[in-house]
């Protein structure tokens, strides 16, 4: 009798569920358009493939507006949309056999690697067993991600015999089996078996004694009389632990100023208070674990086609061709160019942020005998291997004059990272950056580093740093408050930052500052108005009750960011949107289908996303040493996508590639149509209902243009590449004859006639950004506060969080439900953080392959509070902010400032347990 094997997928697991109850609905769905193709792209590749799924019919709402997301039908209904759905033989001119890897992983980082043993296995013997030997034989180039914890340590994706990890849970080997049923049968015996891995003699433990670079070292003194510094209004960073260099003429500056800062806090004529703030390591836990699709064609000449769910797709294809560079590799993976299908990740939050996941797939596919092969992690696998939240220890001093202004703040911040490098120096950066929250402090310094250690690679998933800053800051503020006898929300208030007030590093904030109307509505509000009554009447029913509040000034943005769209119309009037951005459950997709209905009238009926290759046909570059008199250089071609970029960032390139359209195209038709010369309509036009109308003429449909333009063979695509470092890059394009000036740093047409390419137009007059603008650090703030219910079931300690309201200035409102949805889920990411979930980062954590969701508590529907209201700012600001971190940072600190209003003690370490607070 043949053995028959079940697989539980997501699609069988959605359709098995439905047989469970006792009837069965089945609806046929419209068919949908011929399919939103998702993210794809190759590097050099012509065709540039991409891995479909249909758009969600009716998905679109009036012009601007959307019913439901754009894919939330195909991911509803179990389609093929994650990198786990695919298999070789769903993808076209693929073998439709597929290998099956796993990858075996050190559960000890303290002990010599001493081989495997695979001898417990029989019939399920893998075909190909890889080791580092195997891939140093390669002579791989392993990327910036793979950088080592320790100096000289060597770069290596996997342990090498006779080594020592060089962090828990590095890759051993790789085992590439058959098929699925030889894998899986193989995985039930290996996974969780000790005597897979064989260890040696334990060694010393490392000393990790440099930190990640570089080091942050901010110091702002303002006073007056005195010449203002800060790295901005000097112009160069400064350390205050080194001695004046040409390179850094003030350092000797930054260190006396942080002397007189010192005497500041330690004056008795002001009160002082101080303390150390911790948190803990975190999982991002994103639906879908980590899998990919990958083959090396060998019969294309050097096509390495990988199908992943990723937020870095340039990143991706660069560290793949960067492994693969060296010109003395085997000919047999010598690659020519990369094919990556980039599926919806389901879940980034930065957790997919160079990941190593790709470069791991990529050489399993390099020595997978021109087999496709796959890897599908499981929920350990996950956690074993995934980047995690870097953890903090921050200490913090605060001077306060007899008037409650905040005089003097000195922070230190150290941020325990993973045992390779990842982005961790960047997220202790943006930790500095943050490190006054949004306090106008005229005398203080921060001084932040990620610190190395034998832990599970961390990166910048869950808010980059901001969540770490802000839980120690907003803790110390309600500490002080409560000891001067002031309103915690008054005493923040009164300090918080104002339109032209400077941030930390000196960068003036033009933009409108909301933190005070925050502070208002907040302290006006029945939740913290009523508070003290409520706890007198909640401790007589036994429960303890308390409320906090929390402020945040969360930056979105790098600081320098290069962002790119293509808007482009068929012969029929359709819109397709491509974007370099990848949706990662934040809704940019369904954002970027209606950025386009201000400029041409109608959402957009298509979708790309993913695809950074593509935007080679604007012919930019980033090279070093390049300036902005050249025309086709550019600060920032390309970066990771981030849930904090698209509302913003994303959005303001579809809506200059559309309006690039427009002049280019759309508008000429009309006035050909119309029989006026274009001059005349210029300005006078406005769309309604999906028509473009101008003063005394008839209005036209979209299709009636698009038809017109194909016939007139105007341009039927335009592409742009947009630049913000303190400001959009503008320059002026010749479009039709006339110059335009746009926010833009590139554009590229695409004429309608059947085989044309793109026409790159030269950009002139260039605007460019302030030259002190790199070094603002960031400049794009979204203002939040949250105030906090918290009840206490006195017998066990446990703490609920029962009402949370949320306010947020998130300028524009582009799609009010998609706001509410990133919202509701910072709240949930902010209980968990404050409450429920806990790594070990070293020995017993994630890396030993033992946990999963039994024992890492992520927050459930039972743990949500059963009243939680967001309330958006009212806003005149043209364009919408991204407010994927600003809305997580503040939940944590509300959460503890609760918890201590509630029992008088004060926790400054997360998570707050049951036990701790029973326990006081």
């Amino acid at each position: 009798m043949q053995e028959r094997h079940f697989q539980l997928n997501r699609r069988g697991f959605l359709g098995a569920a439905g047989a469970g109850g006792i009837s069965v609905l089945y609806h046929e769905l419209a068919l949908a358009k011929p399919g939103t193709p998702l993210l794809a792209a190759g590097l050099a590749h012509p065709h540039h493939p991409h891995v479909q799924i249909a758009a969600s019919p009716n998905w679109s709402g009036s012009p601007g507006k959307a019913r439901f997301r754009i894919e939330g039908m195909a991911k509803v209904t179990g389609q093929k949309i994650y990198a786990r759905d695919f298999h070789a033989k769903d993808m076209p001119g693929w073998p439709s056999q597929e290998r099956v890897a796993m990858i075996l992983r050190a559960s000890n980082a303290k002990r010599l690697f001493m081989g495997i043993d695979l001898s417990m296995l029989k019939s399920e013997q893998p075909l190909k067993v890889i080791q580092q030997a195997d891939l140093a034989a390669l002579g791989l180039s392993l990327p910036f991600s793979n950088t080592p914890a320790l100096p000289n340590a060597t770069k290596q994706l996997l342990v090498a015999k006779g080594t020592v990890a060089q962090f828990y849970g590095q890759p051993v080997a790789i085992l590439i089996f058959e098929n699925w049923q030889k894998f899986r049968a193989a995985k039930r015996i290996l996974q969780f078996n000790e005597q897979v891995v064989s260890y040696g003699a334990e060694l010393p433990a490392p000393r990790f004694t440099t930190p990640y670079s570089p080091v942050n070292y901010l110091t702002r003194f303002d006073q007056a009389g005195l010449a203002p510094f800060s790295q901005v209004q000097v112009g160069v960073e400064s350390n205050p632990n080194q001695p004046n260099s040409p390179a850094q003429p003030y350092n000797d500056t930054a260190k006396r100023l942080r002397t007189a800062i010192d005497a500041s806090l330690a004056n008795p004529a002001y009160r002082s208070f101080a303390g150390t703030y911790s948190t803990q390591v975190l999982d991002p836990m994103f639906m879908e674990p980590e899998a990919g699709l990958a083959w090396l064609n060998p019969n294309s000449g050097g096509t390495l086609n990988l199908v992943l769910g990723t937020q870095a797709t340039n990143g991706d294809m660069s560290d793949t061709f960067t492994m693969f560079a060296n010109p003395k590799a085997p000919s047999k993976i010598a690659l020519k160019q990369v094919a990556l299908y980039s599926c919806y990740p389901g879940g980034g939050f930065g957790g997919r942020d160079v990941s190593t996941f790709p470069a791991l797939l990529a050489v399993t596919a390099a020595l997978a005998d021109g087999q496709p092969v796959r890897i599908a992690q499981d929920r350990y696998e996950q956690f074993q291997s995934g980047l995690k939240q870097l953890a903090s220890n921050i200490t913090h001093s605060l001077a306060v004059d007899k008037e409650g202004l905040f005089v003097a703040f000195k922070s230190n911040q150290v941020l325990p990272s993973g045992g390779n490098n990842n982005y961790s120096q960047f997220v202790a950066m943006l930790a500095a950056y943050c490190g006054l929250s949004a306090y106008n402090i005229r005398q203080a310094y921060v001084d932040a580093v990620a610190q190395p250690s034998l832990g599970v690679v961390a990166g910048s998933m869950r808010g980059f740093g901001g969540p770490q800053a802000s839980f120690a800051v907003e803790t110390l503020v309600d500490e002080a408050a409560v000891q001067l006898g002031h309103d915690p929300i008054e005493l923040r208030e009164k300090n918080a930052l104002k339109q032209f007030d400077r941030t930390i590093t000196g960068a003036p904030l033009e933009q409108p500052m909301t933190l005070v109307e925050i502070c208002r509505r907040a302290r006006e509000h029945p939740l913290w108005r009523d508070r003290n009554r409520i706890k007198r009447d909640k401790a007589k029913q036994g429960i303890g009750y308390g409320v906090g509040f929390a402020l945040a000034n969360q930056a979105f943005g790098t600081g320098t960011d290069g962002v790119m769209a293509e808007v482009s119309i068929s012969a029929a009037g359709e819109l397709t949107v491509r974007s370099n951005c990848v949706d990662m459950g934040n809704g940019s997709a369904t954002t970027l289908a209606i950025s386009t209905a201000g400029f041409a009238g109608n959402n957009a009926a298509k979708i790309l996303m993913g695809d950074a290759a593509y935007f080679n046909a604007l012919g930019m570059n980033q090279d070093s040493g390049g300036n902005w008199s050249n025309p086709a250089w550019t600060a920032s071609f390309s970066m990771s996508s981030s849930a904090c970029l698209t509302a913003f960032h994303q959005v303001h390139v579809t809506e200059q590639a559309t309006r690039a359209l427009f002049e280019a195209s759309l508008l000429p038709a009309a006035a050909s149509m119309w029989g006026v010369p274009t001059a005349q309509v210029q300005g006078n036009t406005f769309w309604r209902d999906g028509k473009l109308h101008a003063p005394g003429l008839a209005p036209v449909a979209i299709a009636t243009l698009a038809a017109s333009l194909y016939a007139q063979q105007l341009p039927k695509a335009a592409m742009v590449h947009g630049l913000y470092q303190g400001a959009w890059v503008s320059a002026s394009y010749l479009i039709q004859g006339g110059k335009k000036l746009l926010p833009i740093d590139g554009l590229a047409l695409q004429s309608s006639v059947a085989g044309q390419g793109w026409q790159v137009i030269p950009r002139q007059d260039v605007i460019a950004p302030d030259p002190k603008a790199h070094l603002y650090g960031r400049s794009l703030y979204a203002p939040s506060g949250a105030l906090v219910a918290v009840e206490i079931a006195l017998s066990s300690g446990k703490p609920k969080v029962v009402h949370v309201e949320l306010l947020v200035d998130a300028g524009k409102v582009l799609q009010p439900d998609l706001l509410m949805g990133q919202a509701q889920g910072g709240i949930a990411m902010g209980i968990g953080y404050a409450l429920l979930e806990d790594l070990p980062l070293e020995a017993g954590g994630a890396g030993d392959g033992k946990w999963n969701l039994d024992r890492y508590h992520v927050a459930l529907a039972s743990d949500m509070p059963s009243r939680m209201n967001i309330t958006p700012l009212p806003s005149t600001e043209p364009t919408a902010k991204g407010i994927a971190e600003a809305v997580l940072c503040p939940i944590a600190p509300a959460i503890g400032n609760a918890i201590a209003h509630a029992t008088g003690k004060r926790f400054r370490s997360l998570p707050i347990t049951a036990a701790q607070i029973k326990g006081v």
